[in-house]
C-alpha cells in the first residue's frame, strides 16, 4: 500500500510562479499540488482550511508567510521570493530556489516526516530560529 500523498499548497501572485513551480512539484511522485492565486481571498481561505502538509507562499503578495503561519496549522511553510535566489521556511532558514535544491528540500521533509536528517536544517527544541547553509 502506498503512503498518502504529500499535499502542497502553492500560493502565488505571479502566474509564471504558480504554473511553473506547480507543474514542477506535481511531477514529483507522492506530491499533490493545489496552486491558488493569492489575490483570490476566498480561494486562499478554502485552500488553507484543507490543512495541507506543506504551504509554499510567494513573498510580496496579498498574503505573506506570517499570515499563513498564523492562519494555518501547517507544519512547514516555505516563503519564496522570486526577486532573489532565496526561499525561507517558517523557521526563516534560507534555501536556494534552484529547482534541484528546492525539490531536495521538499524531498527531505517528505522523507523524514518533517524531521531533518544529517546535513539538513535543524530547529532547536525551543523552536529558535537558526539559519541553514545556502547551497553554493
Amino acid at each position: 500500500m502506498s503512503p498518502d500523498p504529500v499535499r502542497v499548497l502553492l500560493l502565488y501572485s505571479h502566474p509564471l510562479m504558480g504554473e511553473g513551480l506547480g507543474k514542477m512539484l506535481a511531477a514529483e511522485p507522492g506530491v499533490v499540488v493545489d496552486a491558488v492565486d493569492i489575490g483570490i481571498t476566498e480561494a486562499v481561505d478554502a485552500a488553507i482550511a484543507r490543512d495541507p502538509d506543506v504551504i509554499v507562499v510567494e513573498e510580496g503578495g496579498a498574503v505573506d508567510a506570517a499570515d499563513v503561519v498564523r492562519r494555518s496549522s501547517c507544519p512547514v511553510v516555505l516563503d519564496v521570493d522570486i526577486t532573489t535566489t532565496s526561499a525561507w521556511t517558517l523557521r526563516r532558514e534560507a534555501l536556494s530556489t534552484r529547482p534541484d535544491d528546492f525539490l531536495a528540500t521538499i524531498r527531505g521533509i517528505v522523507g523524514h516526516s518533517g524531521r531533518p536528517g544529517p546535513g539538513e536544517p535543524v530547529m532547536d527544541q525551543d523552536h529558535a530560529l537558526r539559519p541553514a547553509p545556502v547551497p553554493g
